[in-house]
């Protein structure tokens, strides 16, 4: 870090620690302040900020809860960057908190904007290795044995690996972070007659679009398929009366 950059100092209020978090990540962001840099000891952050130890501990602390900060037993804390990894599971935290438990028309709303257009990309870029795993996922989807987490797993499983036949990490990314959600969505589903042959058909039609490189078709298809998936959670949620 260079030996310039220092923080200033905040006014003292109730939210001293998100005052500081936020300058902090400011100068991570704008790169003043990059990956293994070191900030100044607790003591000296202290001083720069105007603020007590205390406050610097528990932004430090919110700070490495976030993988921006990495604490040191001896000296200041060193500056991370956040995997791939930690960005989804922080988001996944957020949808399984209980904030869209019931909220499926949001859900719902993300899934068209995503897959869509990832099924596209998938028909555009995928490799002879996507269509090996999409085929013997679609192999595992026709066992009549199935039961319900079974059937919900296998279903997730396609959407990933269209995901990842995409080429783009960021659609996988955002499709790990809504795994829970979106295996209650279809577990949830289960029970309405027909979901897993439904299931089966769209995700045939979308194969048969990937295989083709057919972009425009594999669209047609993923909508058709979240059309379908909206129905179904239509009747459960009238079902269950939600």
């Amino acid at each position: 870090m260079s030996d310039t950059v220092t923080f200033q100092a905040v006014a003292r209020s109730s939210t001293l620690t998100k005052l500081i978090i936020n300058q902090i990540e400011s100068m991570i962001t704008e790169r003043h302040i990059r990956p293994g840099d070191r900030l100044p000891s607790e003591r000296e952050l202290a001083l720069q900020f105007n603020v007590s130890r205390t406050v610097i501990r528990e932004a430090v602390a919110a700070l490495s809860a976030k993988s921006l900060l990495e604490p040191q037993p001896n000296g200041g804390p060193i500056v991370r960057t956040p995997s791939a990894e930690t960005v989804s599971q922080s988001l996944a935290m957020y949808l399984n908190k209980g904030l869209l438990e019931f909220d499926y028309a949001k859900i719902h709303e993300v899934r068209r904007l995503l897959e869509v257009e990832i099924a596209s990309l998938a028909a555009s870029r995928r490799t002879e290795a996507d269509l090996t795993y999409l085929e013997a996922n679609i192999q595992n989807t026709m066992v009549a044995s199935l039961d319900r987490h079974e059937f919900a797993g296998n279903d997730m499983e396609f959407h990933t690996g269209l995901a990842r036949a995409s080429q783009n990490e960021l659609f996988v990314l955002l499709m790990d972070s809504m795994a829970k959600v979106l295996f209650r969505v279809r577990a949830t589903g289960y029970d309405v007659p027909g979901t897993a042959q439904r299931a089966y058909a769209h995700h045939k039609a979308i194969l048969e679009a990937v295989k083709s490189s057919d972009a425009a078709a594999a669209s047609e298809a993923m909508t058709a398929h979240l059309l379908e998936a909206e129905q179904t959670q239509s009747l459960v949620s009238h079902q269950q009366g939600l």
